[in-house]
């Protein structure tokens, strides 16, 4: 019997239980609660019962595992919520107060009233309140964990143990086997030969006062992994407070993602949204920008042209749409008078038309090429060997060629810039003298194309001064002749490539700096979406947003390019990491849509408040808002069935270094 019972002492069941780590017993227990009776003494050889702990409640005997009736083969799994009266404490009270109250010495040397030693004992008990998270059982030698109870025995005695070590640590890494199984197909979805390995986030940690239960000589550091697959084309929260380590948990993303990439031999591209310049430029709190460490992966933007950066800016003359967009943007709604020369303009569009409407299109190619030489005249820099092609009748060349010395060449075989601008300077004069009219009949120069002569030559149709081609000036470090093909389509190229994509947005114009981020987004989840309805299989990409409050506001509509690739962006490849210290104002949409979650310290009980809504984190509101320890984490990832409290890994980029060396050295790039 005896070696029976040490063979089935080998269930995953009874390597759950120490013994030595006993701290009590159940005396209450429903389907959501459990009241633990403790004492002072089992506590304290347990290393303590730290608030929100892990505890371990069963009628198991692990050396007696082979005559445990098989309805008790099961384990509950408990989280400790703080502490609770026993029936007898009011008595206890009393009879610690009456003590207290005849004491003649501070520190107990007085021999004139002692505590009996039955007396004693007794105070030494009291009561824990529990959360029931769940139950461990064994089904075909597995071990599972449902989520609840399935019934409860108010008379039966559960032994209550604080697991440690071996035990704590399958507690924490936890994953079922159909879990399993969908963590395997989702590596297969994503292009990996086999699962990929879980990695490090940290080690388990439940207080603030870190003392005891880690750094005692008898406490073990246990840590805790995360399942890689849990991240791709999933959405990812990072949560808390400035300086509390969400830029960290990033970089340490970052650095996983990048390793599965190279490990498993497939492309995932990523893309930082660096609202601080923190991912793109090095620092002396964070030391080790990404770009310093995958020197050959990271491409940097900006929109200022800097050395070291490719230019976030378009070229305003070829991306015509997305320049003039900036333009607008500088603006805002800070135009009152929409019939003015500038509102005109800034209500036109320069969208290209159907070439087969071909009236509208040939009136489209003269607005633009009037729009292009006001460019030019408010100093906006170009190619030299950039020229405008647009059509006019011969009585418009005419009219136009009587005021010009000597005479222009036919806007159809081209002119520069310079020319450009001579010819519509001309042009209005022309027009205001006798209205230049078409081939059919109409009016040349619509009003859009009038109100932009009107800003080249500064009067308006008055012959008043107006400021003109002048308001454009603060547009122009947005704006770079260098770039022959649009932003969007050179970063999603990279992304496709599996490139690291960091947008250093800590520069530039504050309100831009949610239309180009917009503009980036919408574009990648448009390409991504037309690979998938045209049947091929869109690149993995991973998006990062850092302060993801200024760029997703709770108020945006449901159709709107953020709440879509947060709800839809999963089905085309495309994962969501944002990090914010304001979960309030998140678009409910994204929140709703979040399996992974990693929250560090808030301070305010209304983001509390809104968190708690979300799996039990309810159960940290209090240690949330006090500990303020830099990356102390509350972590619930898809794979996990519960929170876990983790102390994260300090990023090393210096490991990280050594690693892409060796995998260079090594010709697995």
């Amino acid at each position: 019997m005896l070696n029976a019972n040490r063979i089935l002492s080998s269930d995953p069941l009874a390597k759950l239980i120490q013994p030595e780590n006993f701290i009590g017993w159940s005396y209450s227990i429903d389907y959501e609660y459990a009241l633990i009776m403790t004492n002072d003494l089992w506590k304290a050889k347990a290393l303590g019962v730290p608030h929100n702990c892990f505890l371990l409640a069963t009628s198991i005997d692990p050396n007696n595992f082979g005559q445990t009736p098989e309805e008790d083969k099961e384990i509950i799994l408990l989280r400790v919520l703080g502490s609770t009266k026993l029936p007898q404490d009011n008595d206890l009270v009393r009879t610690k107060i009456d003590f207290f109250q005849q004491r003649t010495s501070v520190f107990g040397n007085d021999t004139e009233r002692e505590i009996d030693d039955i007396t004693r004992n007794q105070l030494q008990f009291g009561g824990l309140q529990c959360r029931v998270l769940g139950t461990f059982y064994t089904f075909e030698g597995e071990l599972w964990l449902g989520s609840d109870i399935e019934s409860f025995a108010t008379a039966s005695k559960l032994n209550v143990y604080r697991p440690h070590g071996e035990a704590l640590n399958t507690i924490v890494n936890y994953i079922d086997p159909i879990r399993k199984k969908d963590a395997r197909e989702a590596a297969q979805l994503i292009g990996l030969s086999g699962e990929p390995e879980p990695f490090q986030i940290g080690t388990i940690r439940y207080t603030s006062t870190d003392r005891m239960h880690r750094r005692s000589q008898n406490a073990e550091k246990v840590p805790v992994f995360v399942q890689p697959s849990d991240f791709l084309a999933r959405r990812t929260a990072v949560l808390g407070m400035t300086r509390t380590g969400k830029s960290n948990m990033i970089k340490q993303m970052v650095s996983v993602v990048k390793r599965v990439a190279d490990h498993g031999g497939i492309k995932i591209g990523q893309i930082i949204y660096d609202i601080n310049g923190e991912y793109a430029n090095a620092n002396q709190i964070d030391k080790g920008a990404l770009a310093e460490i995958y020197t050959t992966e990271t491409v940097r933007y900006r929109m200022i042209k800097t050395d070291g950066f490719l230019e976030l800016q378009n070229n305003f003359y070829v991306q015509m749409s997305e320049g003039f967009s900036i333009i607008k943007g500088l603006f805002g709604d800070n135009i009152t008078d929409k019939q003015s020369d500038l509102g005109v303009f800034l209500s036109t569009s320069f969208d290209e038309p159907d070439k087969e409407e071909a009236n509208l299109y040939k009136r489209w190619k003269v607005k633009s090429a009037a729009y292009r030489s006001m460019l030019f005249m408010a100093g906006f820099s170009s190619d030299e060997n950039f020229k405008n092609y647009f059509d006019a009748n011969n009585n418009v060349i005419t009219a136009v060629n009587a005021l010009c010395q000597p005479p222009l060449p036919d806007p159809k075989s081209g002119l520069t810039l310079s020319q450009s601008v001579e010819w519509f300077l001309a042009a209005r004069e022309a027009n205001s003298q006798n209205p230049l009219i078409s081939s059919s009949g109409k009016n040349w120069l619509d009003d859009d194309t009038k109100a932009i002569l009107n800003m080249m030559k500064q009067r308006n149709d008055k012959e008043t001064f107006i400021k003109g081609y002048k308001v454009l000036l603060d547009a122009r470090p947005y704006h770079s002749h260098r770039r022959s093909n649009e932003v969007t389509e050179e970063i999603y190229k990279h992304l496709s490539d599996g490139k690291i994509v960091i947008l250093d947005l800590s520069v530039g114009n504050a309100s831009l700096r949610e239309k180009i981020s917009k503009q980036i987004a919408k574009a990648i989840f448009t390409k991504s979406m037309e690979f998938f309805i045209e049947g091929q299989t869109p690149p993995n990409i991973v998006v990062y947003i850092e302060e993801a409050h200024n760029l997703i506001g709770k108020g945006m509509d449901l159709t709107e390019t953020w709440p879509r690739l947060a709800k839809e962006g999963a089905k085309y490849r495309i994962s969501l990491v944002y990090a914010t210290q304001e979960v309030t104002s998140m678009h409910p949409n994204i929140l709703a849509n979040t399996e992974n979650w990693f929250i560090t310290h808030l301070n305010n009980l209304r983001e509390i408040k809104e968190l708690a809504q979300f799996y039990d984190f309810d159960d940290f509101s209090e240690s949330l808002i006090r500990a303020q320890d830099v990356g102390f984490a509350r972590v619930k990832t898809l794979s996990g069935p519960f929170v876990v409290p983790v102390q994260i890994d300090k990023f090393d980029p210096e490991a990280e270094k050594q690693r892409v060396h060796d995998l260079m050295k090594n010709g697995k790039e």
